[in-house]
């Protein structure tokens, strides 16, 4: 038996949600949105270091807001599905907001800051991969963006810096290239299932 396999019950009756209603007005939705992709081409090393030594507060918040406002958005509208998911999106929101409070704290949250990025693939995996197994539509897609944004975001780095790529200019740009664009499908697959 493989592994998948577990998940094939579940896949083959798979609700179709292409929308979520969380009641929250549109520019909110569409605000968060612009922020995240803000966020994502914040990431571009010289950008995010110029930030992180002159405005780490706004830093914390460009990558902070966005997000929590599309999690908090999607755990809204999906209190009324059969597999809402409520308690492992507040562990995801919580997890950001304390990735807020590491970046106004400074050089001296290190130690607290990889815990938390520890953390991150821990909460999130499970979340997108549920998501996926029990949704189709716009709501499965923006599960299967979570992991694929999860997995990217922390895999592509430690795979281009083995592979040696992260010695010349090239592949450091390469690196987040992909990276931003996978931010950016994925902030795009959130908003799609809210507005």
């Amino acid at each position: 038996m493989r592994f998948f396999d577990i998940f094939a019950p579940a896949m083959k009756s798979r609700t179709i949600i292409d929308t979520l209603s969380c009641r929250i007005p549109r520019g909110v939705i569409e605000a968060a949105f612009c922020i995240m992709i803000a966020a994502a081409i914040c990431s571009w090393h010289s950008i995010n270091e110029w930030m992180l030594a002159h405005i780490p507060v706004v830093l914390g918040l460009v990558n902070t807001v966005g997000m929590v406002i599309l999690y908090y958005a999607i755990m809204r509208g999906m209190k009324p599905l059969e597999h809402p998911l409520t308690v492992l999106w507040w562990i995801v929101i919580g997890v950001n907001l304390a990735g807020f409070v590491i970046y106004c704290i400074g050089d001296a949250a290190h130690g607290v800051s990889a815990i938390t990025a520890t953390a991150l693939p821990l909460v999130y995996l499970p979340l997108g991969i549920l998501i996926y197994v029990w949704y189709r539509g716009h709501l499965g897609q923006a599960g299967l963006w979570m992991v694929i944004r999860i997995l990217v975001v922390n895999l592509i780095p430690v795979l281009f810096y083995m592979a040696g790529l992260l010695e010349c200019s090239w592949g450091i740009v390469l690196m987040e290239v992909l990276t931003i664009g996978v931010d950016i499908c994925y902030a795009w697959a959130l908003r799609r299932v809210l507005v």
